[in-house]
Parts: structure tokens; C-alpha cells; sequence
């Protein structure tokens, strides 16, 4: 297939700069990026350089551009561009430090500096007109290109960050499950609260439930010492942490739940916290407590490490679970100053101070810490402690349980980051695509108001010609037929800006899908023709057409052009004859394009336009839809090459296909696949 980046007067201007204004139009370009702030100038030290040294420097790279253009290139020129940005061989910067502005930037810069050697170049206004086409031709594909890339390398981060965010959401949730807690994050403000699926099973309540109406399952005598403990941990006096007593289903249960709050400007504007199911420990402990008081106290957290110190003797009794969490070999005897040396420096001070207020006050507290464990690895534990007293108030043993909470800390911190990280990506694509919409919207209307502006001379020149063929008595017979030429190529320079306005348009998908009836469409279409088919010029026949979601104009030029097409390429001195059919298909029948990954269940109706034409080979099937080709000559047939073109362009849009069938002198059948 022809590359789109195949140019005629694009290359000989190239060579012109090569070989005449090379340092000047690398000088310009620099000039230009001066201009505009370049963005992408921020990662090299211009400032060693001079003037001279940065344009020879920077001659080899718009050397290679040239070349390309001159070889006709331009399409591997581009690959090797974005391949190498693809894959982080950019000279002195990564492939992410690219940014939107960069992109168009740049070929703001390159347009600029070539449309100003134009004029060195030639002064034939027709060559300036083709040339600048063509440099808007590769601009135009150079910008999709680049914006496409930047996208997709932008997708390609939001991908990994989300897979890595899965894997840490779906190690914490494991671990929430074996350990019968969840987590949650409660937003006192607005309305984006987030709970583990751990919480609500130990509710035992729906995920579409509100989770706020767990309250009234709370056991009445727990209810207000759980409102109390909530609004103290809201008025900032103390941390949130409460055991109580939840019915549900006609079962009681245990849960212990702490959490803290966030202050913003002296509000509370958020709770994080645990809710933990506590139930089998809690009763445990009841059971014990009827026999001995101390081995409750010792064992008030079912599988979490304890440790007694007797305030007499100043030994210090580790249980299996705390010396594994410690990282020390079972049996180790510890003294006191041992016990401490284990606490982080950092922390050491705080730890003592509420060790020594609990045993002075007799009164229980409970106390996050890091431990520095025999190999050198830190590990956060939750530490509860009571003390025992004797018969008249006097302190004899500290009571103490130990839980390695250190994954779920960890876990907790890296999930929250991860998703604060995401919304950032998050908020910075979507602003990059704002941009990007912005910036095909700037060039569409660009687009339109340059064909117009082209559009108006062209009518002064055919009204001028027309003028002075009318009342010029002088003109010769050659200066006749040379107005009318003039006439007949400005006829043929409006056609050519209409189809490409019009080819402009198709590639904007309307959003908005409406129910038509095609057999309305052809009906209109008929009755454009009603003339050629009193008068027995025209054939058209059809089935049933069938109802579809489409863009009723875009299906209207569809269908306009493929039997404008066959009314064109007819047989001189034969009736035209167009025969319209349809059918449905299913989507895995359709062999020949199963390279675009149709839905293997999709259908799709099928419909078929045959003539009895002057047809063509069936090895130009494909080059026919491309903009621009013809296979036959101007003198033969008028037309720009661009009418079927915009008919591929319609069906594309349309997430359809379409496909041609010819012979030369036996006409040719147009074949439209549209999603049922």
C-alpha cells in the first residue's frame, strides 16, 4: 500500500534547503524556539555553547529530516522518531519528560521555519499553494502520531501503577481475612467513606448497605459507651477505641475497633481505623477469668504474644509468640534493660513514660511502638499493658500483650499512596486530554477557515475568466480555450477543497446514534435521480433495507457516493444499473477480517451494491478507498480520488467494513458491513 507521506513538490524544496539554506533554516528554527520558551530546552545547558556551535550541533538532525523528505522517507523517519521515544533512547532525557506542550511546540517550530524559505524557493503561487498542503499533510500526521504515542505511554504507567495497587489491595485484604479485622477510612465531610470487605462481614451486612445503620445492632448497654468514645475521639480529647457487644441474625457477638482521627483547621474531617471480631477471644477470656485471674490477664488477646514483669523480682517472661516476634530464640532469659533495648531510640522515651504513668496510676494503657528485632529489621507492635496489685493497692506485676501490626501498617501507608499517586496520574491525563481535544479542535476550525479563504479567490478567478470571456470581443480562439482552462482547473480546485472539508468532517465521530430507515435514505437518493431514471438512463433496485443506529447524514453521503460511483464509471450508451441488497451476518464468519478483532458473537448487517459498470481489477480492491487515487485519468473520468475515501471514513466511524469486488467491463459490487 502507497505510504500517506509520498509528496511532489515537498522533496525538491527539501533539496533546495539541503543545498542552499541549510544553516539558515537551522538557524531560524532556533530562533523559534527561543521565541516560544521551548519547554524542552529546561534539560540542556545552552549556555556553554555559542550561537554558531548550537547550529552545528543541531545542522546534522534537520540534515536527516531533509533526506528523509527528499528519499520520500518520511514515514520511516517518523517510526524511527517515536520507536526511539518509545523505547527511552531520546538523547539527554527520558521518554516521560515529554509533555503536550513539547509536542506542539515542535512542530509549530519546523512548520514555521519551513513555510518562511518558501519564498526563497519559488515564486509561483500555485507551487506555494500544493506545497503548503503538503506540509500540512505531514504535520498533520506527524501531530496524530506523536499525541497517539504520548497517550499510550501515558495508559501504559496508569496500567502498571494499577497493577502493583491491586496486588498490595489484594495482599491486605488476604491478610484482613485471616485475621478477622477490616479496615476502613470514614469521611466526616463529604461522601467517598471506603470499607474492606472484612467490615461488612463482620456486620453482616450487604455492601450496597449504610454502613452507618450498624448503630442500632449495637447491644443497648454498649451503645452509648460506643457514641461516647466516638465523639471524644471527634472533639480531639482522645484516640477512638472501643470493645462492644453486636447483635445480628439472632447472634451475638464481640468487636474491638480503634481508630484515629484528622484534623483540618482544628475540624475533624476524617476516621481511619480497624473493626476486629473478637468474639471467640472475648469468651475465652471468660472462661479463664472463673478460674484464675492472672492467667485471664495473660491471655487477654488470643493469638497475640503476652509478657508478664514482676515488679519484685524484675523478671521478664516472654510467651513462643513474642520471641518470634521479636526475632528471638525461644527460652532466652530477659532482664529489663534487654526488654528496653529492643524499643526504638525514637520511640524509647514515650514508652517508658507510659509504662511508668500506668504503674503509678494503677490504670491500663495501650501504645503503637517500633521494635528493632535481632537482625536488624524494624517491626511495629501494638502494646497493651495492665498492672496487678495486691490487697492494699500496692503494684506487683505488669501485664503486657504484644501484636506485630506491621503489615497492616505498611500496607495501609503504600495503599493510600498509591492512591493518591493514581488520582495525580489520574487528574494529569485527563487535563492532557483536555488539551488534546482542545488542540483537534483548534485545528479543525483552523482546517475550515484556511479552505475558505482558499474557496474565495477561486471564485474571483472563474468570475473574472467568465467576465472577460463574455465581453472581451478581441480574444482569440487560443486565449478562449486558455480562459476556459483556467475556469475548468479553478472548477476542479473548489471540487477538490469541498472533498477535503468533507473528508475532514467524517473523521469526527458524532457521539449521538439515531434509529434511520435506509430504505428513506434511498428513497431521498432516487428521487435526486428521478430525471436519468424517467428517461431509462438508471436502474435502481433493492430489498428491504433494515433499521440501524448510525448518523443519518454520514450513511446519506455514504450511499450518495457508492451509486454517484457506479453512475460515473457506467458503460458509454448503456443503462446504469445498481442492484441493492442486504442480509445479516454473524461477526465469526467474516474470515477476511478477523485482523481487526471483530466480537466473535457480533452481527452485522451486510450490505451490497453491484453494477454493471466498467468495473476494475481486483488487485486495486484496496488502493481505490485511499485519498487521492484514481485509476483512470481526469480526461476520463472527473472527480478529486477522494469520494470513496470518505466512504471508508463513514463505515469506519460506524465501527463497520467495507470491501469492493470488480472485473474489468462486468461492473462492481460494493460490499458495507454496519454493527446490527
Amino acid at each position: 500500500m502507497k505510504s500517506k507521506l509520498q509528496f511532489k513538490l515537498f522533496p525538491a524544496f527539501a533539496e533546495f534547503l539541503l543545498k542552499n539554506k541549510i544553516r539558515e533554516f537551522t538557524e531560524a528554527q532556533l530562533n523559534y524556539m527561543f521565541e516560544v520558551d521551548f519547554p524542552i530546552l529546561k534539560y540542556y545547558d545552552l549556555s556553554i555553547y555559542t550561537k554558531d556551535q548550537l547550529i552545528d550541533l543541531s545542522v546534522p538532525s534537520d540534515k536527516e529530516f531533509l533526506k528523509a523528505v527528499i528519499d520520500n522517507k518520511l514515514d520511516h523517519y517518523l517510526d524511527d522518531a517515536i520507536k526511539k521515544w518509545e523505547t527511552n533512547q531520546l538523547p539527554n532525557i527520558t521518554r516521560d519528560q515529554l509533555v503536550v506542550e513539547d509536542i506542539t511546540l515542535a512542530t509549530y517550530v519546523r512548520k514555521k521555519a519551513l513555510t518562511t524559505f518558501i519564498s526563497y524557493y519559488t515564486s509561483d503561487i500555485s507551487i506555494v499553494i500544493e506545497l503548503i498542503k503538503e506540509i500540512d499533510d505531514y504535520f498533520h500526521e506527524t501531530t496524530s502520531r506523536s499525541f497517539q504515542t504520548y497517550i499510550n505511554i501515558h495508559n501504559e504507567k496508569l496500567s502498571e501503577i494499577n497493577i502493583t495497587l491491586k496486588k498490595h489491595e489484594s495482599e491486605l485484604l488476604e491478610a484482613q481475612e485471616i485475621a478477622s479485622f477490616g479496615s476502613f477510612e470514614w469521611d466526616l465531610i463529604g461522601e467517598s467513606s471506603s470499607f474492606t470487605p472484612q467490615v461488612y462481614k463482620i456486620f453482616e451486612m450487604e455492601e450496597t448497605s449504610n454502613l452507618a445503620d450498624f448503630l442500632e445492632f449495637v447491644h443497648p448497654g454498649d451503645r452509648e459507651k460506643l457514641k461516647g468514645s466516638i465523639n471524644k475521639a471527634l472533639k480531639g480529647e482522645e484516640d477512638y477505641e472501643c470493645e462492644y457487644r453486636y447483635r445480628k441474625n439472632g447472634k451475638e457477638k464481640v468487636l474491638w475497633s480503634k481508630g484515629i482521627v484528622n484534623f483540618k483547621d482544628n475540624v475533624a474531617v476524617s476516621m481511619i481505623g480497624t473493626v476486629m471480631d473478637i468474639t471467640d477471644r472475648h469468651y475465652i477470656l471468660q472462661r479463664l477469668e472463673r478460674n484464675e485471674v492472672l492467667y485471664k490477664q495473660a491471655q487477654k488477646l488470643t493469638h497475640i504474644g503476652n509478657w508478664t514483669w514482676d515488679l519484685e523480682t524484675g523478671k521478664i517472661n516472654f510467651s513462643e509468640e513474642l520471641f518470634r516476634i521479636h526475632g528471638l530464640n525461644l527460652n532466652e532469659e530477659i532482664s529489663f534493660e534487654r526488654f528496653k533495648s529492643f524499643i526504638h531510640p525514637d520511640d524509647a522515651e514515650n514508652v517508658t513514660e507510659q509504662l511508668n504513668f500506668s504503674i503509678q496510676t494503677k490504670k491500663p494503657h495501650t501504645i503503637d511502638l517500633r521494635i528493632i528485632r535481632e537482625d536488624g529489621s524494624i517491626r511495629i507492635i501494638r502494646r497493651n499493658v495492665e498492672v496487678l496489685v495486691d490487697e492494699i493497692g500496692k503494684p506487683y506485676k505488669v501485664l503486657g500483650t504484644g501484636q506485630d501490626i506491621t503489615k497492616e501498617i505498611l500496607l495501609n501507608n503504600e495503599i493510600k499512596e498509591r492512591k493518591e499517586k493514581l488520582a495525580e496520574l489520574n487528574l494529569a491525563l485527563e487535563q492532557k486530554n483536555l488539551a488534546l481535544e482542545r488542540s483537534n479542535k483548534e485545528l479543525t476550525s483552523f482546517s475550515y477557515i484556511a479552505s475558505h479563504d482558499l474557496q474565495e479567490p477561486l471564485r474571483k478567478i472563474k468570475t473574472f475568466s467568465n467576465i472577460i470571456l463574455e465581453k472581451e470581443p478581441n480574444l482569440s480562439d487560443e486565449g478562449k480555450e486558455c480562459f476556459e482552462r483556467i475556469m475548468l482547473s479553478a472548477g476542479r480546485m473548489q471540487k477538490l477543497i469541498e472533498d477535503l472539508l468533507s473528508f475532514s468532517r467524517t473523521q469526527l465521530y458524532e457521539s449521538t446514534l439515531k434509529e434511520i430507515d435506509l430504505n428513506l435514505i434511498l428513497t431521498e437518493i432516487k428521487n435526486l435521480h428521478s430525471e436519468s431514471i424517467k428517461e431509462g438512463n438508471l436502474k435502481i433496485s433493492y430489498d428491504k433495507l433494515p433499521v440501524i443506529n448510525a448518523v443519518a447524514f454520514q450513511i446519506q453521503q455514504l450511499f450518495e457516493n457508492i451509486i454517484g460511483n457506479s453512475i460515473k464509471y457506467s458503460i458509454p450508451g448503456k443503462r446504469t444499473e445498481i442492484e441493492i441488497s442486504s442480509s445479516l451476518v454473524n461477526g465469526k464468519q467474516l474470515n477476511f477480517i478477523s485482523s481487526n478483532n471483530p466480537q466473535q458473537n457480533d452481527d452485522y448487517f451486510k450490505i451490497s451494491f453491484s453494477d454493471n459498470g466498467i468495473g476494475f481489477d481486483q488487485k486495486y480492491s484496496e488502493k481505490i478507498f485511499e485519498i487521492f487515487q484514481r485509476l483512470h485519468s481526469k480526461s476520463e473520468y472527473s472527480g478529486t480520488g477522494i469520494g470513496l475515501s470518505i466512504c471508508k471514513k463513514i463505515v469506519e466511524n460506524h465501527n463497520g467494513f467495507i470491501t469492493a469486488v470488480g472485473e474489468p467491463n462486468k461492473g462492481a459490487t460494493f460490499i458495507i458491513y454496519l454493527p446490527a
